[in-house]
């Protein structure tokens, strides 16, 4: 559709009085919104803040009575203080269902306020079932362990309480400073929409006028650059006018000039483009070939490195491990010495020594296992043994360390599991790497050790499940699960767990060794579930094979599996630990 000149002009004046009208009207509803919100944010805040100091203050009160029911010797007092706890215990669970039910704080306080309930239950139920109890009938006015005890949660409640109230401050002072911010940006617009679209209305006839005569120009300057020779002008004029079609006309009276001198450019650029392509092909084939030669430098380095760092773990964890035994020896027979004689003082010193000696021949056999593997040289003695002999005995020397951190240990194995025709101590070392692992990572918890057989179109296999209610292991994590010398834990508790991180690793060496694998479902805070396939039948040769190629993919590849943090002794200490 053509439009002359005139009606170019109204519609353009209309269109920007239009879009004044627009941009003044959502302008306006924009600051009416912010407004509403900035009064939504501030009486919601002002609400937080005063339930945040009520939470603060029975606190507080609460914590006073403690310290007075400790230095009051009167059994009145006490009765007293008791009544008045439980008045601030219903105060607090009072302020706790105001908050929940008339503030709405977003997903960060939210979280801080449940972590809130949650300590002051336990800190409430503490204080029943262990400090009242343990200084009601004292009158000495000294405080309690229990009231020590106490501290952390107190001081755990209250920096809650606090970061509650730094958050809703900090909420209320940036919704403050975002609305004012928005509703000067939303005025300014609106001024300067105004003053630029009566600007634009005075000028746009001016505006249109010169677009016309610099139109004309154009077509006149490109007519003088053809009659001189130069055929790359195009001319290219916007609407729908006859400026638009005499434009058309004249570039289509140089097109067929300027196509042919395009086509000469064309050849001279792909004759030069070919030239540059072989030059390029050249350079890169020199310098292929000096890569290639770098990379078998550094491939040969590399295997020396490994080779030797292999001969180095193996050589030292033997030399280290001969004395040890020498020392783990003289401590037993000093510790039955201690006993024979009566000397009951000595016994907890010398048990000290025992397990530390153990621990260190736990690392240096995993080491020595590992070192071993690398090198091709751990052995496989295949023979038939009872499933459930072997899982009894596992479990019978892990049911010490478990009942050491408060843990149910069960084992669930059919009595007709059979028979399985193995290395039984790699089997036994398997579980045993996996089982103390989950109770090191378990408190006050469960852990399962599941034995099934099932039939497969390849054979029968067994399957070992290790479940346990532990810490977990988050999904970043997971990737670096069974890498050696690695511990996934170390970041957030780097001294609280401890170990060489070799467990798992050697662990799922010895799975693959045996022609089996091993694999792992996690959930951070909800446990874990290792889990151990192997053969229920394997050969002799089968086992050559798999451990040729396992040797070979070892010093090929490169790690990028992880390690749970984990100490789990080897067969060696299995061996010790029985002894």
């Amino acid at each position: 559709m053509r439009l002359s000149i005139r009606a170019k002009l109204l519609a353009a004046l209309g269109v920007d009085l239009v879009l004044m009208l627009v941009l003044g009207s959502f302008a306006l509803h924009q600051m009416s919104l912010m407004n509403q919100k900035a009064d939504f944010v501030v009486n919601q805040t002002i609400l937080s803040i005063d339930l945040v100091n009520a939470m603060n203050d029975v606190l507080l009160n609460y914590r006073t009575r403690q310290m007075e029911y400790i230095l009051n010797a009167a059994p009145a007092d006490k009765q007293r203080i008791e009544k008045e706890l439980l008045d601030l215990e219903a105060r607090m669970d009072g302020i706790f269902r105001e908050y929940s039910a008339s503030y709405q704080p977003d997903q960060t306080e939210r979280l801080i306020f449940e972590q809130t309930q949650q300590d002051w239950q336990r800190y409430v139920f503490l204080t029943h079932t262990q400090f009242l109890p343990a200084n009601r009938n004292s009158n000495t006015g000294n405080v309690h362990p229990s009231f020590g005890r106490l501290s952390p949660l107190y001081g755990s409640l209250h920096k809650n309480i606090q970061e509650i109230r730094n958050q809703s401050r900090a909420r209320a002072n940036a919704a403050r400073e975002s609305v004012e911010a928005a509703y000067a940006t939303s005025r300014f617009v609106i001024v300067s929409e105004t003053i630029l679209t009566v600007f634009v209305s005075a000028v746009i006839g001016l505006t249109l006028s010169g677009n016309i005569a610099q139109r004309i120009r154009t077509l006149r300057d490109a007519t003088v650059a053809v009659s001189r020779g130069d055929l790359s002008q195009q001319v290219s004029l916007r609407g729908g006018d006859e400026l638009v079609l005499l434009a058309n006309n004249f570039n289509l009276m140089v097109a067929s000039l300027r196509q042919q001198r395009m086509l000469l450019e064309e050849r001279n650029a792909e004759l030069s483009a070919s030239l540059e392509t072989q030059r390029q092909l050249m350079e890169d084939l020199v310098q292929r070939r000096q890569a290639e030669e770098a990379a078998h430098r550094a491939q040969a380095a590399a295997e020396a490195a490994s080779h030797a760092k292999s001969m180095f773990l193996a050589t030292m964890s033997h030399e280290l491990r001969t004395p040890l035994n020498a020392i783990l020896g003289y401590v037993q027979l000093l510790h039955l010495e201690a006993q024979i004689r009566g000397r009951s003082e000595m016994l907890p010193d010398l048990e000290r020594i025992r397990s530390a000696g153990r621990h260190l021949l736990t690392i240096i056999s995993n080491i020595l296992d590992f070192s071993k593997i690398e090198q091709g040289k751990m052995n496989v003695e295949i023979d038939t043994f009872n499933i459930s002999s072997v899982a009894h005995e596992v479990i019978g020397i892990i049911e010490p360390l478990a009942r050491n951190r408060h843990n149910t240990l069960i084992l669930a194995c059919p009595p007709d599991i059979g028979m399985m025709q193995s290395d039984a101590g790699k089997v036994r070392q398997i579980l045993f790497n996996l089982l103390s692992n989950a109770v090191k990572f378990t408190d006050n918890g469960t852990v399962t050790l599941t034995i099934e057989r099932e039939s497969c179109s390849d054979g029968d296999w067994v399957r070992f499940s290790v479940a346990d209610t532990g810490i977990g292991i988050a999904p970043e994590q997971m990737a670096r699960l069974f890498q050696p010398f690695t511990q996934v834990h170390q970041t957030n508790s780097p001294h609280k767990y401890g170990g060489t991180g070799l467990g798992l690793a050697l662990s799922r060496q010895l799975c693959r060794l045996l022609g089996g694998d091993v694999s792992v479902v996690s959930e951070v805070g909800k446990g874990s579930v290792f889990t151990v396939r192997l053969p229920a039948v394997i050969s002799a040769a089968h086992t050559a094979d798999v451990r040729l190629d396992f040797t070979q993919s070892m010093r090929s590849a490169t790690p990028h599996d992880g390690d749970r943090a984990t100490t789990a002794p080897s067969l060696h200490t299995t061996t010790t630990l029985s002894a």
